[in-house]
């Protein structure tokens, strides 16, 4: 058994709530679906039958048992009422930014499809690229790693895990772990495939901001306005917390 455990920090406020879909609860559904989504978000170069096939046989389907299983470990969890836009002015009960919690991955068998490096380079790249929970894409629901220990067959990895500053060159070396598409250009990371893409989200270009102060009222502004102006694309594209994905 091959065992990776990250320890978590909340840096914006997550809105990830339990079966009464109110009071903030971490779950691991959650979590691994959002491994899930940006697995498929760096593999656009796949046809669609062959993302749902490797899909299946990485995360679990009808005919298949999940390469991994995935676990939470609440540590410091501290409940908070927060704007999930910060462009209005009605609040929502969330967990708190500052929040700790560890997300523990095992992997009973390592194979050249799945394996540690995978694992934690995937996790890694969600907590860069994406969020948990409701409004993720106003930027709720960010954390940040500020551990992680591998463990192989109960005995601790020797290696030391170190915190290492994101930047595009980082973000691209955890890319490359899963396709070989993605080049680094005047600062940026492209996806460079010729072929046609195909109808589903896929990664498309990379670059990163400076520091602000109005970071999240800049993120929501910024996603209501493209919804505003690409309703009827944007909603099916995307998905709606009533309408379904």
């Amino acid at each position: 058994m091959h065992t990776i455990t990250f320890t978590c920090e909340t840096i914006t406020p997550m809105f990830l709530s339990g079966a009464d879909g109110t009071t903030p609860e971490l779950r691991a559904p959650s979590i691994k679906g959002a491994l899930r989504f940006w697995w498929r978000a760096m593999n656009g170069h796949l046809s669609l039958s062959e993302l749902k096939k490797q899909e299946g046989e990485i995360f679990g389907d009808n005919n298949n048992r999940s390469k991994f299983t995935l676990f939470i470990k609440e540590v410091n969890l501290i409940p908070d009422n927060a704007a999930p836009t910060p462009h209005r002015g009605y609040t929502m009960p969330c967990i708190k930014e500052g929040s700790t919690f560890e997300v523990i991955l095992n992997i009973p068998v390592e194979t050249k499809q799945w394996n540690i490096e995978k694992c934690k380079a995937l996790f890694e790249l969600t907590c860069i690229l994406g969020d948990f929970g409701k409004r993720a894409r106003r930027g709720m629901g960010s954390v940040h790693i500020t551990n992680c220990e591998i463990t192989n067959n109960h005995s601790k990895s020797d290696s030391q895990w170190k915190q290492t500053p994101v930047t595009i060159p980082h973000i691209h070396r955890l890319l490359q772990t899963f396709s070989s598409f993605y080049t680094l250009r005047n600062g940026a990371i492209y996806h460079s495939y010729s072929g046609s893409m195909q109808y589903y989200p896929w990664i498309k270009q990379i670059q990163l901001g400076e520091p602000n102060a109005n970071l999240l009222m800049t993120i929501s502004q910024t996603t209501h306005n493209i919804k505003g102006a690409n309703s009827f694309q944007y909603e099916a594209s995307l998905g709606h917390a009533k309408g379904g994905r």
